[in-house]
């Protein structure tokens, strides 16, 4: 499952190599360091310890001087694998194979490595080669077996999982990726029974936990179980590389559910991982999940993350240090994490300003995180900020269309600003999404009734309202409307011509058509002096603020100097997208972007409002 399996090949990426005891009892009382077979030992013993720094610096010199030891020339490749740098330890293994190509570990160990780096073909034929000489090896037909699937061969892959399987009969690694390969075969529910049944042997096994968790809330539409699974796997797996993203989809469902928020994990810290040890036995590979169920992944870094120690909350000058640090460091989405903590903060601290200022530091940092937009959202309408509101939760349920809670909060935002056609959407949505809300579908009948007046589809929607709650509160007014006959238009009625209304004759002397002026053309505005892009900064400026009527006239100025500007149609689109009168401006500029830009990461919600708004 592309993102769907997860956790045990980060938390046993120590057990990956030496295959058969290559580390073990390897010291040699009296033997002096400068000797390269000392060496060999003494570099083993220190990567037994995890003393990666000191195995890689003996063994690197025991392999120059042994260069035809494929002994040494694999413990050099784990040493420096385990030290992050999988290309140098691969050539290292492919050493050791020349030098010895019937031992099975190296040729293990070099798939491991080139799994790592996503080489799958390479990492396919090192698990074959070495199933050849030790075909009873469990772990290299599962890593064989997702190698297979991240090459889209579901066949294979699931031929290969089956052995291992076979083989060991209790290996919760197989059974978890038999059910990541019949997600893949698009058959979830399968996945789901597998999933179950190996959480009855195995509760405690996290990536099972995960990938259900996934499935409920992308596959199966299960929030409540989604959330039961995610918390679990949670507090297995408190360091997961997968963390953050658990985490916000914790939150978001916890939203969706109007659940009281579990603890925020505490801040990532940016000190490098400490290694772990290195064993004897092999580990099988698990699938990881990031998104969607359904993929096996690829093994976890070199050393695993170290674990993150619950720590007391820190002071906003603390906070604010480490979203430079992590910035700094390139890890953006870390650093949007403590950017919403720092909000957090603040705005319990009842200081609005500076947790607006979090917030939107966060969204910068990452821009795809439906709960940031949603938090800001929300604190634009305890400002009263409405519009900036609406804004906020429309980012947030087009970057996630089954947020609940912030479709919740844009559907009356939307009502409220008189944007019809917005709140209708989203009022729609909701209905989708949980067909017993009866709030949500009283409401879009209304809104179809009386705002777009659309008299059809509000009594479809009426009726099936009565249909679904027939003893709702809200029922009696709905029959009501029902039985009203809508109102006959107006007629004209002929009225006599009076002697004030009768037309007037005009004399002969000022008889026929009065004289004409002429009115002086008014000269063409100056051209703008600045250029499209400058033209466009400045009204993507007013844009952030919501001036739509001063923003306007700045997208309409740059397309006079580019009509093939993408990014002012796509504003433009935005701006006349607010108001009824102007849906058919919107459409055509949204229509023009899509032509122009269609593989924009704008143009899914684009096309979204789109569909609805026909």
């Amino acid at each position: 499952m592309a993102g769907m399996l997860a956790g045990t090949v980060a938390g046993r990426m120590k057990k990956l190599f030496a295959l058969f005891g290559a580390v073990g009892g390897l010291m040699m009382a009296g033997c002096s360091p400068f000797n390269p077979q000392d060496e060999v030992n003494a570099g083993a013993e220190a990567l037994a310890r995890t003393n990666l720094v000191q195995a890689v610096f003996l063994l690197e010199s025991a392999a120059r001087g042994l260069p035809n030891d494929a002994r040494c020339q694999n413990l050099y490749g784990q040493a420096l694998f385990l030290f992050g740098k999988p290309a140098e330890a691969a050539n290292a293994f492919r050493r050791a194979i020349a030098c010895n190509s019937n031992d099975p570990a190296p040729h293990y160990n070099l798939g491991v490595a080139a799994f790592a780096q996503r080489d799958y073909p390479t990492a396919v034929e090192s698990f074959q080669n070495c199933l050849m000489l030790a075909p009873q090896n469990v772990s290299a037909r599962l890593f064989l077996g997702a190698a297979h699937l991240r090459l889209g061969d579901l066949d294979a892959a699931y031929r290969e999982t089956r052995a291992a399987l076979d083989l060991e009969p209790q290996n919760p690694d197989a059974v978890n990726n038999l059910a990541v390969i019949a997600h893949r075969h698009g058959r979830p529910t399968d996945a789901e029974a597998r999933l179950n049944e190996l959480m009855q042997r195995f509760p405690d096994y996290a990536p099972a936990h995960l990938n259900l968790a996934r499935l409920y809330e992308l596959d199966l539409k299960d929030k409540r179980r989604a959330l039961e699974h995610y918390r679990r796997y949670a507090a297995l797996e408190p360091a997961s590389p997968h963390r953050l993203a658990v985490s916000r989809s914790t939150r978001v469902l916890e939203l969706d559910l109007n659940l009281p928020p579990t603890p925020p994990l505490p801040p990532l810290a940016s000190a490098p991982p400490v290694p772990q040890p290195v064993t004897a036995a092999p580990a099988p590979p698990a699938a990881t999940a990031t998104n969607p169920p359904a993929a096996a992944p690829p093994p976890a870094p070199p050393a695993p993350v170290a674990a993150v120690v619950p720590q007391a909350p820190q002071p906003p000058g603390a906070l604010h240090a480490q979203v430079d640090q992590l910035k700094a460091a390139g890890r953006n989405r870390d650093a949007a994490e403590v950017a919403l903590a720092l909000g957090d903060y603040y705005l319990q601290q009842r200081d609005t300003n500076n947790a607006s200022n979090a917030y939107m530091q966060a969204v910068d940092l990452d821009p795809q995180n439906p709960l940031t937009h949603f938090r800001l959202g929300d604190l634009f309408q305890q400002q009263g900020r409405k519009p900036a509101a609406l804004q906020s939760f429309q980012e947030a349920a087009q970057l996630n269309p089954d947020f609940l809670a912030a479709l919740r909060r844009v559907a009356p935002l939307a009502a409220e600003l008189n944007q019809p056609l917005v709140a209708v959407a989203a009022y729609k949505r909701i209905t989708e999404l949980d067909p017993n809300d009866t709030n949500a579908l009283f409401r879009l009948a209304d809104l179809q009734d009386r705002a777009l007046k659309n008299r059809p589809a509000a009594e479809q929607t009426y009726q099936l309202f009565l249909k679904k709650f027939p003893n709702a509160a809200e029922a009696k007014v709905v029959r009501a409307r029902l039985s009203a006959k809508p109102a006959a238009p107006a007629r004209e009625t002929a009225r006599p011509a009076t002697a004030a209304s009768a037309p007037q004759k005009k004399s002969a002397a000022t008889a026929g058509p009065p004289p004409v002026t002429a009115q002086p053309t008014p000269p063409p505005p100056p051209p703008d002096p600045r250029t499209a892009a400058e033209i466009y900064r400045a009204g993507a400026a007013l844009l952030q603020r919501n001036a739509f009527a001063e923003a306007e006239p700045e997208f309409l100025a740059v397309l006079r100097k580019d009509p093939n500007h993408a990014q002012a149609h796509l504003a433009l689109g935005r701006i006349y997208s607010q108001r009824v009168e102007t849906q058919d401006k919107a459409r055509a500029h949204y229509t023009r972007f899509l032509q122009l830009a269609p593989d924009d990461p704008k143009a899914p919600a684009v096309r979204g409002w789109l569909s609805v708004v026909r």
